[in-house]
């Protein structure tokens, strides 16, 4: 009960420096007449992204052997053996998710597809390029979102997961005893999705003009992030690695948009076709349901997540935890 007891302090101290850190740059920025959407306000939500690895840092610290660079305590060495199908998707999630969010919505509403993206193409003309150069970027930036959106924001999706799956993860894991992996995974999704909260009462992913404003935004947004949460924290458990989550992390913020670019007329972002309606929150679902159900299978089989082979285990010093690491 003492090393349980002691691992939950420390997640409190995690807890509080980054939900602290976070609220108080957002209260701050809002003191001052900053809004979602300027730049001020762009660089208070980068600073808020990276208070999750300061709350990593300064928690190692005061822990055994917590000082200094340890990519496995860290969850940043990739693990490749035999890990190679998670890392696909990782990099694959956000391209299928968002096929199957554009397929979904405009099954639902075929009037507003839009096969060639011509209303698209139109705002651009409208914009000052020419037919060529509007259909140009359209292709140019799917291309682009599919291939290089997994590294895109790789370095803030780093500084974010570093805290939450790299430190916050494996504490979890220690603090339950039956189905330890099921139930870290769903607590560090709804923390995760928590902390996401204040932004969408300034027009976070939704504006402010829709229906039920903002609680409506308030409440699909953290499902949206709570259901990716916890398909961030599958991949993180079955490598040992925050690696392939952070292509997912990244790629989605790529790939958020792509549909919309082949909708015509006014659509609302709280339904779709984007990432972060209520279609994107569904197609999370289906994929977490596939992944919970194999999570729960290789929790009863104790083989959930990656477990260091014995050479890597002499090279570090301390008592490994459930998950394999520190």
């Amino acid at each position: 009960m003492g090393g349980k007891k002691e691992v939950w302090q420390r997640a409190q101290v995690f807890l509080g420096i980054t939900f602290g850190g976070a609220w108080l740059c957002y209260a701050t920025a809002w003191g001052c007449g900053q809004r979602y959407g300027s730049a001020g306000f762009d660089m208070v939500m980068v600073i808020a992204s990276v208070m999750p690895a300061v709350a990593m840092l300064v928690c190692r610290k005061g822990e055994e052997g917590g000082a200094g660079f340890d990519p496995e305590a860290w969850g940043v060495s990739p693990h490749f053996k035999g890990t190679v199908p998670t890392y696909l998707l990782g990099y694959g999630l956000p391209a299928l998710l968002a096929a199957l969010t554009a397929l979904m919505y405009f099954a639902a509403f075929p009037g507003q597809y839009d096969p060639t993206g011509q209303s698209t193409i139109d705002a651009f003309v409208q914009a000052g390029m020419t037919q060529e150069q509007a259909a140009s970027a359209i292709n140019s930036m799917l291309g682009m979102g599919v291939l290089a959106g997994p590294f895109a924001n790789i370095l803030l999706a780093l500084t974010e997961l570093l805290g939450f799956l790299g430190y916050l993860l494996p504490k979890a894991l220690l603090l339950f005893e039956k189905k330890p992996g099921l139930k870290a995974a769903l607590s560090v999704s709804a923390v995760w999705a928590v902390w996401h909260g204040p932004l969408f009462f300034d027009g976070y992913f939704y504006g402010t003009g829709y229906p039920g404003a903002p609680f409506v935004g308030l409440l699909l947004g953290m499902v949206f992030y709570f259901l990716l949460g916890f398909l961030l924290c599958y991949m993180a458990l079955r490598t040992g690695s925050i690696l392939p989550a952070c292509l997912t992390r990244s790629g989605v913020t790529a790939m958020a948009a792509a549909a919309v670019y082949f909708c015509r007329g006014e659509s609302l972002l709280l339904v779709g076709p984007g990432l972060y309606g209520a279609f994107g929150c569904l197609a999370l679902l289906l994929f977490c349901g596939l992944y919970l159900l194999r999570l729960m299978r290789m929790e009863r089989s104790k083989k959930l997540w990656y477990q260091r082979g014995p050479k890597e285990k002499k090279k570090l010093p301390g008592k490994a935890g459930a998950d394999g690491r520190r």
